[in-house]
């Protein structure tokens, strides 16, 4: 694999809690079955290893979904103006676009800015689940996230490490990405890592980095 970029590295954990991300992209994509499902995660990743990135970038996770048909993609930027720039640059549109588009047809992700963190109990996450909570405005969605955070864990159920609570720019969805540190199995759907491409921590300050966000009380 021939990284263009080498402040970039092909292998880590998802770190959703790091300080410097300003922007998180999700968006959940469903495909026919297991075969496409790992075709597309590894067209879609190999085409942003072959793009030159901008500082700004921080991370992109691929994983794959427990029904072996849903792939949940989610990336980090230092500011939403940064990721703007770079989707709007005709030769992105061109080779990058373009390339994402001849494997699967899929609406923008959702553009989400990260309001708190909380860590649950010690254990590093390696695997996800995902919610999304459809709210009126940006302050109700801060509410409900603030509302969600103080909840005691559900009696009997796998607890997770760690909860990320974020924002959507439009302020109509609040969206909450749950780190285990164990499959966490039973009927629900859950997500492993499959690919991902990171800079590490502290290579994407030029990008405009924020503070931590308000009410983060920890580190995934």
């Amino acid at each position: 694999m021939n990284l263009i970029d080498t402040g970039l590295r092909a292998q880590a954990r998802p770190d959703l809690a790091r300080p410097d991300a300003g922007l998180v992209l999700a968006s959940l994509w469903h495909t026919a079955g297991p075969e496409q499902q790992r075709r597309v995660m590894s067209g879609v990743m190999d085409a942003w290893e072959g793009t030159r990135l901008p500082a700004a970038y921080l991370a992109r996770h691929c994983l794959e979904g427990s029904d072996g048909r849903t792939v949940l993609n989610v990336a980090q930027w230092t500011s939403s103006g940064a990721h703007r720039a770079f989707a709007a640059d005709p030769g992105n549109q061109q080779t990058l676009g373009r390339a994402i588009r001849a494997l699967y047809a899929a609406d923008p992700p959702g553009r989400h800015t990260p309001w708190r963190v909380v860590r649950r109990r010690e254990g590093t996450a390696g695997f996800l689940t995902v919610r999304w909570y459809d709210t009126g405005d940006a302050g109700a969605g801060r509410s409900l996230a603030d509302e969600l955070a103080a909840r005691p864990a559900a009696a009997g159920s796998p607890a997770p490490v760690v909860e990320h609570f974020s924002v959507a720019e439009d302020g109509r969805r609040l969206l909450v990405l749950a780190g285990f540190t164990d499959e966490p199995g039973g009927a629900g759907l859950w997500f492993r890592p499959f690919r991902r491409l990171v800079r590490a921590a502290g290579r994407g300050a030029s990008g405009g980095s924020p503070a931590a966000p308000p009410g983060q009380e920890g580190r995934a």
